[in-house]
Parts: C-alpha cells; sequence; structure tokens
C-alpha cells in the first residue's frame, strides 16, 4: 500500500506585453483674469497613470494629462503668461488572456503634443501618448508531493527544484514633497509665477520587513516675472522625496520595480518675514509604482516507481520564470547643439529636460544591448521682444552595452531607463553642450518548464512480470540517460547500480559507459 501525499502549487503567469497609441484632444481656456493671447512661447507635458483595473479581456486605466503653457500677451507691453492645465485620461486597452482577477499595470509616455491658437483666449492640443500594459495571473494545481510505501524508497523518487520569480504584489502610492523658497538678494520681488517645470531624478530603491521605499530628489525649475517687469527670471531647486508602500507580505529578501512620476505641482508667492513677496511656496505630488517580486524554490516531483509494482502516472507540464540576472549599469550622453537660423539665440537657458525612449533591445551571451533616443526640450530666454521664451527640441541617439550574466538569446528582457541628472552648458548665442546622465535598470529572466505528477496508480507486479525481468546485465548508456532512468528501467536502484560498479549516486553518466545491473525483486 502506498501513501501518496498532495498539495497545492501555485505559479504566476505572465501575460503578453500589449502597447497602443492613444490620442487625446482638448482645449486651455485663459482665465478672466489674464490677457488675450498673441503667440505661444514654450509648453511642457506629463502623463500619469493613477489607476488600472484587469477586466474579462481587457485592462481599463484612468491617469492624468497636465499641460504647462506660457504665451506673449497681446499689447504694446508684451507681457509674458502662464497657464496650467489637466485633463482626464480614460481609456481601455484589450489583453486577450487578462481576467479579473489577473494583477495589472499601466504605463504611458507621450510620444508628440501639438499646439494651436483658436482664439485670443483658447488653445488647442493634440496629444498622442504610447501606453503599455502588462499583466500576470496567478495558477494554482494540484500536485503529488510525496509517496511512502513498500517497495519505494527515496532513491525512487526524482525530485527537482524550480527556481522562480514570484510576484508578491503592486501598489500605487502619492506623497506630497514641498519647500519654501526664499529669493536671494538682489532679485526682485515676485509679481506672477508664470511656468514650473519638475522632473524626478535619482530613485534609491529599499524593501525591508514590512516595506518598501523608493528615494531621490525632484529637480524644480520656475520661471517667474519680477515687479520690475523686465526679463523672466528662473529659480532651480532640488527637493528630497520618499514614497512607501506598506505590507505584511514584505521582507528585506525581496526586490522591487518602481517607477516614479512627480504629479500636479502647486507654486504660490508668499510674503517673507518683512511682508515682501519673495517666497515661492513648492508642493509636488510625487506618485510612485511599486511591483514587488521575490526569489522562490518549489520541490516537484517529476517521476516515481516501486520494485514490486507497476505505476500508471499522469504528468503536466508547467511553464514559470526564472530571473537570470539584474543589473544597474550607467552611461554619460553628451552633445553639443546647434540651433538653426530661425531660432533666437541664447541670452540664458533655464532648463534642460530628457525623456527616453528605447527603440530596440538585443541580447547575445552575457550581454544586452540598449539602443533607442533621449527626446530632448531645451527652453531658454531668448534675445528677442517677439519671443522672449523659447523651446528647442531635438533627438539624441545613444546606444548601450550592460553586462548581464547568464544573458542568451530568448531570454526575456525588462529595461527601465530613467535620467539620473540633466545638465546644459551655453556655448555661445547659438550653441550649447547637452549632458544626460542615463541609469539602466536590467532585469533578465528565462521562460522554463518542468513536468509534475498529477496523478498515480500503482499496481502489484504478478510473479510471472517478476520473472520475466533479467537478473542480470551489462547496460551501455545512450545519450540522455540518467542513473534514474537506467535504474528504474531494470527494476534496481541507483545506490545499488552506483555500489556495485563503484560510483556515486549522484554523478552524471556518458554516452558509451558501460554498466554491471542486478535485478532487486524478490519472487
Amino acid at each position: 500500500m502506498s501513501n501518496i501525499t498532495k498539495g497545492n502549487i501555485t505559479l504566476d503567469k505572465k501575460i503578453a506585453r500589449e502597447t497602443t497609441q492613444y490620442l487625446h484632444e482638448g482645449e486651455i481656456i485663459v482665465p478672466d483674469n489674464k490677457p488675450d493671447i498673441a503667440s505661444l512661447l514654450i509648453s511642457d507635458a506629463n502623463v500619469l497613470i493613477e489607476r488600472a483595473e484587469a477586466g474579462s479581456g481587457r485592462v481599463a486605466y484612468t491617469g492624468l494629462l497636465l499641460l504647462n503653457v506660457s504665451y506673449l500677451a497681446r499689447g504694446a507691453t508684451k507681457q509674458v503668461c502662464g497657464l496650467k492645465a489637466s485633463h482626464t485620461v480614460d481609456d481601455f486597452l484589450n489583453m486577450e488572456e487578462i481576467t479579473p482577477a489577473s494583477t495589472a499595470e499601466v504605463s504611458a509616455v507621450i510620444e508628440n503634443v501639438e499646439y494651436k491658437v483658436i482664439n485670443d483666449r483658447k488653445i488647442g492640443f493634440r496629444a498622442v501618448l504610447s501606453v503599455a500594459a502588462a499583466g500576470i495571473t496567478k495558477e494554482t494545481s494540484e500536485i503529488i508531493t510525496d509517496i511512502d510505501g513498500e517497495g519505494i524508497g527515496a532513491s525512487q523518487l526524482l525530485k527537482s527544484e524550480l527556481k522562480i520569480n514570484k510576484y508578491i504584489l503592486s501598489r500605487r502610492e502619492t506623497v506630497t514633497a514641498g519647500e519654501d523658497i526664499t529669493l536671494s538678494a538682489g532679485k526682485p520681488n515676485i509679481r506672477e509665477v508664470l511656468w514650473c517645470g519638475v522632473t524626478v531624478v535619482g530613485r534609491d530603491v529599499k524593501t525591508t520587513r514590512g516595506k518598501a521605499s523608493v528615494s531621490g530628489t525632484l529637480n524644480v525649475n520656475i520661471l517667474y516675472k519680477g515687479d520690475d517687469d523686465k526679463t523672466p527670471l528662473y529659480i532651480e531647486q532640488e527637493i528630497p522625496y520618499t514614497v512607501s508602500a506598506e505590507s505584511d507580505e514584505l521582507t528585506e529578501n525581496q526586490f522591487a520595480d518602481v517607477n516614479v512620476y512627480a504629479g500636479e505641482t502647486n507654486v504660490n508667492v508668499k510674503p517673507d518675514v518683512d511682508g515682501e513677496d519673495r517666497v515661492l511656496s513648492v508642493e509636488a505630488a510625487v506618485n510612485a509604482s511599486f511591483n514587488i517580486y521575490a526569489l522562490d524554490s518549489l520541490q516537484v516531483l517529476e517521476d516515481a516507481y516501486s520494485l514490486n509494482q507497476t505505476a500508471k502516472i499522469e504528468k503536466s507540464e508547467v511553464k514559470y520564470s526564472k530571473l537570470i540576472c539584474r543589473n544597474k549599469n550607467q552611461t554619460q550622453i553628451k552633445e553639443v547643439i546647434t540651433l538653426p537660423p530661425e531660432s533666437p539665440e541664447v541670452l540664458q537657458i533655464f532648463r534642460a529636460k530628457g525623456d527616453v525612449f528605447l527603440d530596440e533591445t538585443k541580447v547575445i551571451d552575457d550581454k544586452v544591448i540598449a539602443e533607442g533616443f533621449i527626446k530632448c526640450d531645451v527652453l531658454y530666454i531668448a534675445g528677442s521682444d517677439e519671443t522672449p521664451l523659447y523651446s528647442y527640441k531635438c533627438d539624441i541617439p545613444y546606444r548601450q552595452v550592460i553586462e548581464t550574466k547568464g544573458a542568451r538569446a530568448g531570454c526575456i528582457v525588462h529595461i527601465e531607463s530613467v535620467i539620473e541628472h540633466a545638465g546644459v552648458n551655453m556655448l555661445s548665442g547659438k550653441e550649447a553642450e547637452l549632458r544626460f546622465l542615463l541609469c539602466f535598470n536590467v532585469s533578465v529572466s528565462e521562460e522554463r518548464s518542468g513536468a509534475m505528477i498529477t496523478s498515480i496508480e500503482f499496481t502489484d507486479m504478478t510473479r510471472e512480470e517478476l520473472a520475466a525481468a533479467p537478473s542480470m546485465v551489462i547496460y551501455t548508456a545512450q545519450k540522455g540517460d540518467t542513473l534514474f532512468n537506467v535504474a528504474k528501467k531494470y527494476n534496481t536502484t541507483t545506490d545499488d547500480i552506483a555500489s556495485i560498479n563503484e560510483i556515486e549516486p549522484t554523478d552524471k553518466i556518458f554516452a558509451g559507459q558501460k554498466f554491471l545491473i542486478v535485478k532487486r525483486t524478490n519472487l
């Protein structure tokens, strides 16, 4: 009589990544307290996905499209004014294999935004977003984990260890990072904030028991109008942030993939201790999405046999993901840009921003090659009354080779590429050097499969069946043989074969190797 122990195994099934384009058109209305529009000067846009929900065959998502525009007002004074607007993003993406029980993750980047002055009080815009969605579904199966009985020893059970990437949880968290910035002496008082841009710089990720966190800084660029009504002025400030996600499921041995986005930012003018408008109070929403994983080991029963019984075995093949390598890599990208003749000359550059786009990923032995471009936006104060502020956009290509031990063709690569730092040096009225510190967070995994026993039935052998097996044989190993398979075939054990042939039961055997095998059964 054999005692069969059963148990459940839960594995993550990754759902193929889907991408689509999302087109959003809308209008920005000038409020009553601002003058009419003469022409547009500079603009900035960010997209933030706030919620993703898996359904039957599709993922619904919502978020915000944040727009920041500066314009030149009508009138002899040529006043520069700023506008902010937010529009809701609400759509879905079809994913055939996803279900309401799945976990979905959605990200979006802005490919292009076009603005057009409709009339003196209205700006139209057309934004094209690239939206990507991925999903994970947990699948649970009942399997046989152990067998104990007469004629069945430990050496007759073939067990293997599956090393898997186990999805733990996802969290979206938002905090507000803020700081009061006081103007330095010599700068005029603040009359109006014209424009504010926020970029996330640095991502230090940690996982501890009960908590995962990400820390870094926000690079805040503020353009404002002084009470002297001269050329717009700007301030650059770094504000620290920390976003945390808490759960009893978190431990220090897990790892986190974290995306951080700057959300809505408010800048208010406050009086200083002397009552003058010289303080800029900044409050910026920082949004982080955490995806937590752990390396896990599962022991499964692949095969079994008895010396006195025949076994009818049913097996199920499962697929799972194994982490091969995780690595970080940095590179500095430098490029000297020359403004075209139609662009006004530079008086002062106040911001260089870059968004990273990945075009192609190649995997060769122990290396990943990433190719793409940085979409750059250089904002500067120009020497032109008609265009006092100007935005110059360009693309800078990159190619980076990243060491990833164990990576090979056929592996699955996930790359998160972010700009850790952006800098710019003005070389002349028409030239500038751009510098970007580009950071790559790379994970390489491999889809593997394994066989597990889901059902087994034992039937006692007859005396005739036992007698029919040869009592002794000289066996020549074939390609692909293992000691377990040979022992099962000739109704003996790996320990007996090893003892008779003076080898270890765990030794690998090779084609052409000869063994003396003696039958183990008792008639």
